[in-house]
């Protein structure tokens, strides 16, 4: 039978330990034995519990309708005759509910224990969720800090625990795939809390945009105070970063703030993200005016918008710079507007007889002053010759024809073959390219792609000098 004292103490262990009231734990008791009953006898019945706090016992009853007589009796076991009736109480009469003591043996009891146990893991589970849930909502969208305590057998994922909980870092939620150690301590973003989930209900990244804009928000005063807002964000992690900020104190530059004296705020944020580095630029409600300061260091001859998008022409020799390594920095640039964006060089966009606006950055005399191209060239001889393992080949690849190009959505595919040229002249401007092989970049819409080996030898480089000059 059914053991008092060990009720109690349960309901008493129950309380304390998992913080589930002793009202829901007499629910959870009173539920499991009407599951055990329709179990061992029938579905149909109705049955009520009765729970005594002061002794633990518990005694159950059949609940039952009363009708005239036998003959009338449709189903026993929910309806019972007068006479019947009048045996359990005396005052019953036709259409008065009564309850019938159940005496249950040994048998039902294991059953009813069984149920018992299965509803208060129930009970308990769906307790310690609301518990997260409740403790975790008002951080949702903030930087927690967890400890590493091991990883999954799969090796998919760290085991992170924050506050108590815990939850899955998984890998291709972390920067590069970084590695942790156990007992390490890491800034997390807690993209989302949720009521229920199968495996946890925390959900936590390190490559998310907004992990970026709360580091901004910790680093940086003026933003945690909203002098200055961070306005949007574009990310490819641990590798390049844009974000848009506004003021809104006349008195607070908002890129300085940001950076810092001698970048040493920005630098402090790039390290916590393995190095990435941050491109900050200034926010307008003005779309034609955005996209110029997103662009930098680039100078933009034309912005034209086209049906929603917008065609963007910049001078010959920045396109690469432009467009960068597999269509990254324009890729940033779309996701930092929320725009789809095409890029043109000037040669190409008057070759395809687009319209070429000159509402830039740059006049045309700018673009045509052999000052201009020679700082160009200058520039990219340099960062040439700052690696000695250059190798003076590369490979440049181009598409002709937008449409020839994927949405800058896509994974990234790109096949080059190989070609060998010298660069005989510091000035020079390179231009030849042999066996040329099409390739799908990120950016559906992006006119041209250059040469991903060439770039990453020079022009991802001379990006970064042209904004630590800044």
């Amino acid at each position: 039978m059914v053991n008092g004292a060990q009720i109690l103490e349960a309901l008493a262990s129950l309380e304390s330990e998992k913080s589930i009231s002793k009202e829901i734990a007499i629910e959870g008791i009173k539920e499991g034995f009407q599951k055990a009953y329709e179990r061992f006898f029938d579905t149909e019945a109705v049955v009520k519990t009765e729970i005594n706090e002061q002794t633990g016992s518990i005694n159950l009853f059949q609940e039952l309708m009363v009708v005239a007589t036998d003959d009338e009796i449709e189903d026993d076991w929910l309806e019972i005759s007068l006479e019947a009736a009048l045996k359990i109480n005396k005052e019953a009469k036709v259409g008065d509910k009564v309850y019938k003591p159940i005496h249950f043996d040994e048998e039902f009891s294991r059953v009813a224990v069984g149920q018992v146990r299965q509803i208060f893991q129930q009970k308990i589970r769906a307790t310690e969720r609301a518990m997260i849930y409740e403790k975790f909502i008002p951080l949702e969208g903030e930087i927690v800090k967890g400890k590493i305590v091991g990883m999954n057998d799969q090796g998919t994922s760290y085991i992170l625990e924050i506050e108590g909980v815990h939850t899955s870092l998984w890998n291709q939620k972390t920067i590069n795939r970084e590695t942790f150690v156990v007992n390490e301590l890491v800034d997390v973003l807690l993209e989302e809390v949720a009521r229920e989930n199968k495996y946890s209900q925390l959900v936590v990244s390190r490559v998310a945009p907004k992990f970026l804009a709360k580091l901004v928000e910790k680093e940086v005063a003026e933003v945690a105070q909203g002098l200055v807002e961070v306005m949007s964000v574009s990310r490819e992690p641990g590798k390049r970063a844009k974000i848009a900020v506004l003021s809104h104190d006349i008195d607070v530059e908002p890129i300085g703030a940001i950076v810092g004296v001698k970048g040493s705020r920005i630098n402090n944020i790039s390290n916590e993200l393995r190095d990435e580095k941050i491109d900050v630029v200034k926010w307008s409600d003005d779309i034609h005016e955005f996209i110029i300061n997103a662009m930098a260091p680039v100078k933009v001859i034309s912005v034209n918008e086209v049906e929603g998008e917008f065609d963007i022409v910049v001078p010959n020799q920045q396109l690469s710079l432009a467009i960068g390594k597999g269509g990254m920095a324009a890729k940033l640039v779309a996701n930092l507007l929320k725009r789809r964006i095409n890029i043109y060089s000037l040669e190409n966009a008057i070759a395809d007889n687009m319209d070429v606006l000159w509402n830039g950055n740059i006049t045309e005399e700018e673009v045509n002053n052999p000052d201009f191209i020679n700082e160009v060239n200058q520039r990219k001889i340099k960062t040439q010759t700052v690696k000695p393992n250059y190798n003076n080949s590369f490979r440049n690849a181009q598409a002709d024809n937008k449409k020839e190009l994927m949405s800058f959505q896509a994974e990234v595919e790109e096949e080059y073959n190989q070609v060998e040229e010298l660069i005989e002249e510091r000035n020079a401007v390179v231009e030849e390219v042999k066996d040329l092989e099409l390739i799908q970049s990120e950016l559906e819409s992006f006119n041209e792609i250059l040469d991903e080996e060439f770039e990453d030898d020079y022009e991802e480089d001379e990006y970064e000098d042209l904004y630590d000059q800044d």
